[in-house]
């Protein structure tokens, strides 16, 4: 069995310890990225996990292992990774790596092809179908992105990111034509914009940040509709019925035609969605010792983010 080292403590990697057994990886030991933590060892028992570090730096140096899950405060996780990348180990490293697209440049530079960034909504099934639908369509697209996000500039780096990079899967390079921040007592509460992709497909992008709205992705080819309305679920489109007016309902009605609903795989509903198939890749990487197309890389990290700062600016704490 291949046997991983863990370095961060937060509710998130509990998470992540579940997909990697599943996925028949070992969790064998686990450092904070705090050296001054008093957690590590409780939630290394918590996790049935037999061994943990006051010193991550150390974990590396002694451990026996096949792979380094990073899942830290993001302020810490290029420290972390620089240092990972030196034992030439497979990598999964939590996305979005950092908030700054320069530190990304300079990383990429000392950085080896077996690193995988966790943009675990690659791998929802729903979010897959998408991208074959894109991918295998003869005429052009327009989509609608929709990101309610809590509005603060930290949150869009740390989970907008998703939606930005799930673009970037689904479409291919993505290309920022306009952008317009919505102001608001001399603070962000919001954007608009608009990419192109290579294929000539546009994407218009709503931040409505702090709305009662939910996360979605509409994307209109030819007659269909294509609905992710939450992510996690998929809706297709096709037709429209039309219910003409009566005397108890005197206005006409069109109503589009569902004819298809995915939902996500069984696995997703006892793990984190996405986290098994990632893990599952991530395990393959290993093995084979190449990332799969499916997973995001450094290089895509890096985009994602330029794409952020493109939109609201560089992050500043």
């Amino acid at each position: 069995m291949q046997k991983i080292v863990i370095i961060g403590t937060s509710p998130i990697v509990s998470f992540h310890i579940k997909a990697l057994r599943e996925a028949g990886l070992e969790p064998i030991a686990i450092a904070s990225s705090n050296l001054n933590s008093t957690n590590v060892e409780n939630f290394a028992i918590k996790n049935k996990i037999s061994k943990f570090f006051p010193n991550w730096k150390k974990m590396l140096d002694e451990q026996e292992y096949d792979g380094i899950l990073i899942a830290t405060k993001i302020e810490h996780t290029i420290e972390i990774l620089e240092e990972s990348i030196k034992y030439n180990i497979p990598i999964l490293v939590e996305k979005p790596v950092s908030f700054d697209s320069k530190s990304l440049e300079k990383i990429l530079q000392v950085a080896h092809d077996k690193i995988m960034v966790g943009y675990n909504r690659r791998y929802y099934r729903t979010v897959k179908h998408v991208k074959k639908n894109v991918d295998t369509k003869k005429e052009f697209s327009q989509s609608s992105m929709i990101a309610p996000e809590t509005p603060t500039i930290r949150k869009f780096f740390d989970n907008t990111s998703h939606c930005i990079d799930m673009l970037h899967f689904i479409f291919g390079e993505i290309h920022l034509e306009f952008v317009k921040k919505i102001i608001f007592k001399d603070q962000i509460r919001g954007v608009v914009a608009i990419f192109s992709t290579e294929q000539n497909d546009t994407i218009q992008f709503t931040g409505n940040w702090g709305t009662s709205d939910n996360f979605s992705l509409s994307t209109y080819i030819g007659k269909k509709k294509l609905e992710l309305r939450p992510f996690e679920k998929l809706k297709t489109f096709e037709g429209m019925d039309i219910m003409e007016p009566t005397e108890e309902s005197p206005i006409r009605k069109y109503i589009p035609k569902i004819v298809e609903t995915i939902e996500l795989e069984t696995i997703d509903g006892k793990i984190k969605p996405g986290f098994y198939q990632q893990a599952r890749e991530f395990a393959q990487m290993i093995k084979t010792g190449s990332k799969s197309e499916n997973a995001a890389s450094l290089i895509d990290a890096k985009k994602t983010i330029e794409i952020c700062e493109k939109i609201v600016g560089e992050y500043t704490k």
